[in-house]
């Protein structure tokens, strides 16, 4: 087995482990509330990192709107929630490497892969502004599309930090 298949199928083992470790211990991480501005930071990503917990992110940054600043209570559960769902970008980004080489050469991949560069900013934007289930499946795309790193970090802060601040700031007003 050559080292690329070794990485991708470690990173696919290690998101499993741990979006199992996060179910299993998601009251550990309920609690971690208390923490402040950390617990925000720990419970986004915990969210975003896992397949099976993402109610949490929601309900806490509402929650801390009423206790801190909105544009604060955004910009760390942004920040968690990009490091949270770059998971997702690397285990596309290492399993490009699985794929045959001949799939790669298919029309039909080209195609999506062209029209995801071109069109890839608007759409991350957008998947991550509204909330919805199926976000960890455009981060894969966007690995497995070499989509570059750094701009769907900014892509995705963006977009959550815009959510994340009109969330908060309705949980200041309530």
């Amino acid at each position: 087995m050559n080292r690329q298949k070794l990485i991708a199928i470690s990173v696919f083992i290690l998101s499993i482990v741990l979006s199992t470790v996060f179910f299993v211990f998601q009251d550990f991480f309920r609690e971690s509330k208390s923490l402040g501005l950390l617990g925000l930071f720990i419970i986004n990503f915990v969210s975003n990192a896992s397949f099976f917990i993402s109610a949490p992110a929601i309900i806490s940054v509402f929650a801390a709107g009423d206790l801190y600043s909105p544009i604060l209570v955004a910009v760390v559960s942004s920040f968690g929630a990009a490091c949270g769902d770059s998971l997702s970008f690397v285990l596309g980004f290492s399993g490009r490497h699985v794929f045959n080489k001949k799939l790669e050469k298919h029309l039909w991949f080209k195609v999506l892969e062209d029209f995801f560069k071109s069109h890839g900013f608007f759409l991350l934007f957008i998947f991550s502004f509204f909330p919805n289930p199926f976000f960890d499946s455009f981060g894969i795309i966007a690995g497995i599309f070499h989509y570059p790193l750094k701009k769907f970090l900014m892509i995705i802060f963006i977009g959550r930090l815009l959510r994340y601040f009109l969330v908060a700031k309705f949980g200041s007003l309530i």
